[in-house]
């Protein structure tokens, strides 16, 4: 078990006495996190010794109740070896106030955190809301945030706030309705940011969290509306770019080019060797065509539809199915700067065992040290063919091991050593047969990670 020591932490409290709360004490408050360390694992709060809900970066947790009191205090995170790890040497105190939310605010580099807390009284304003916004973006950089009612223009924003890092300035009693965020440098008038309408509801207080992206496009920005729910309203700019690369899997094509199509964009890429991935390409957010030609520019693939959302990087990777026809399967991509533990996606394109017989789904073990696939916490099981899951590793190298079932017997279908999950950013693997290989089959990994 990992032990966290020498951790640096700065701690800085703001409190804030809202408008609007009840002038009788229900004894109770409440206490919520909210997750801005880009570089972090899931984390979760302990209290008292007992863990409760957690968040990844720009996530929330639940809000939870405790009565007036002061409690030990926590953030811990699970490897995946199922021991939770603690962020902090030594717990820190939780001092529960009547009718008060504290608002912790993760952020930093996980390995060296600051941690600050923000107090917000209860609000019941019939028919208001009140709303502030905090910078976790950069101490180098300060934002204006302005409110325009329903989908008007910047001309007719009004100023709610001029940001601090890290700090929250005093928040503003609004009317309830749909509103629109624009975002400027402090003191310029050239908007940045705009967001697409979204419903404040009464009753609420809102803390808009400024992050950056990690995304498609470099320095963009992350607008998360932070509630008493238990997720956040993330508002991403309505003019953001998006990014896609592809990936050719059918062997039998050594060289390819791919075309995609939208009232928007005309991307074609450079002939790309077989189980090779292209670079990415910028476009713009719509519905696609696209289409796979060989060197001779005749069609193998031709018009797949693909909708591209907004602030998306997208992978799309071509393969030929069991019915002897090409096919594709696209995956949306995570560039975030994970460090602790990384998100792996799993792609499977293996449809044939070693004895040409049809393999329906496989197995996939990642192993450490002397671990077996018996005793490793490390797995995803039934991975159909043509198809994904997801798991989350832990920041190290492993043993992997591929596996189906027949006849009640489990057979291995390959084994390789010592595949590196080390690098910050998050992963692909591409599950592929190979003629050319021993086994028959192959691992390609690809890495994500925001530029």
């Amino acid at each position: 078990m990992i032990n966290v020591k020498n951790t640096t932490l700065f701690l800085a409290i703001s409190m804030l006495a809202a408008c609007g709360s009840s002038d009788d004490s229900s004894g109770t408050g409440f206490v919520q996190m909210y997750n801005a360390s880009a570089n972090s694992p899931t984390v979760y709060l302990e209290i008292d010794n007992t863990v409760r809900t957690g968040a990844t970066f720009g996530e929330v947790t639940i809000r939870h109740n405790y009565n007036r009191d002061d409690y030990a205090l926590n953030y811990v995170y699970l490897n995946d070896n199922d021991d939770y790890i603690p962020l902090l040497s030594d717990d820190d105190t939780l001092t529960i106030k009547s009718d008060v939310k504290l608002l912790k605010v993760l952020s930093g580099d996980y390995n060296e955190p600051r941690i600050d807390e923000f107090a917000i009284s209860e609000f019941d304003g019939e028919d208001k809301i009140q709303i502030s916004a905090i910078n976790t973006i950069s101490d180098q950089q300060e934002y204006d945030i302005y409110l325009a009612k329903d989908d008007y223009a910047f001309v007719d924003a009004e100023l709610l706030t001029s940001t601090q890092y890290l700090a929250l300035p005093e928040l503003q009693q609004k009317s309830e309705d749909h509103y629109t965020f624009y975002i400027t440098l402090a003191g310029n008038d050239e908007v940045i940011f705009q967001s697409s309408m979204v419903e404040l509801d009464d009753e609420q207080s809102y803390i808009a969290m400024l992050r950056p992206s990690f995304s498609s496009q470099p320095g963009g920005i992350t607008l998360d509306l932070v509630s008493d729910g238990s997720s956040v309203t993330s508002l991403t700019h309505v003019d953001a770019m998006s990014q896609m690369r592809f990936y050719n899997a059918i062997d039998e094509y050594a060289a390819v080019t791919f075309n995609a199509l939208s009232t928007k964009d005309d991307i074609t890429t450079p002939a790309t060797p077989s189980d090779t991935v292209t670079d990415y390409f910028p476009a713009n957010a719509g519905t696609f065509t696209l289409s796979m030609l060989d060197s001779s520019n005749n069609p193998i693939v031709n018009n797949f539809v693909e909708a591209v959302n907004k602030n998306t990087s997208l992978i799309s990777i071509f393969y030929q199915h069991t019915d002897d026809y090409p096919a594709m399967i696209s995956i949306t991509e995570d560039l975030t700067p994970n460090a602790v533990s990384h998100n792996v996606q799993v792609v499977n394109l293996i449809d044939h065992s070693p004895y040409d017989t049809n393999i329906a789904k496989v197995d996939i073990y990642f192993t450490e040290g002397n671990e077996t696939i018996d005793d490793t916490t490390s797995y995803i099981k039934n991975i159909d063919a043509f198809a994904t899951k997801s798991l989350t590793l832990d920041s190290q190298s492993y043993d992997v091991t591929v596996t189906y079932e027949v006849n009640n017997q489990t057979i291995s279908v390959l084994q390789m050593a010592d595949i590196d999950f080390s690098q910050t950013g998050n992963y692909i693997l591409i599950l592929e047969e190979d003629s050319n290989a021993t086994s028959g089959y192959k691992i390609t990994q690809l890495k994500t990670l925001a530029e």
